[in-house]
């Protein structure tokens, strides 16, 4: 948001930086994340969200997968993550997630 306002005050791409860099100290975005915005906000960009990326889509954190995550803790308390993973056939990493962020 900061380097739309800058665009929009007209400051330079250098100029922007700066400010950036003085603000947020370390916590500062690259030099070339805020080209690449910078340059977006001038050609007329308005919204601040992320583009979509290609790649593989993440479909393994399901409603379906939650639901079969849950039933099987209802049903065995004690299972472990790798045991969940291997009978619905998803990654461990992936029911971690579901047990710690969903349920």
């Amino acid at each position: 948001m900061a380097i739309k306002f800058c665009v929009k005050a007209g400051k330079s791409a250098a100029e922007t930086i700066e400010l950036i860099n003085k603000a947020y100290g370390s916590a500062a975005m690259s030099r070339a994340n805020v080209y690449r915005w910078y340059a977006g906000f001038r050609d007329g960009r308005e919204d601040v969200k992320d583009d979509a990326r290609s790649g593989r889509p993440s479909t393994a954190r399901t409603d379906e997968n939650l639901e079969s995550v849950r039933r099987l803790l209802t049903e065995d308390r004690r299972t472990t993550l790798q045991v969940i993973a291997d009978r619905l056939n998803i990654g461990k990493e992936t029911v971690r997630r579901i047990v710690t962020e969903d349920l």
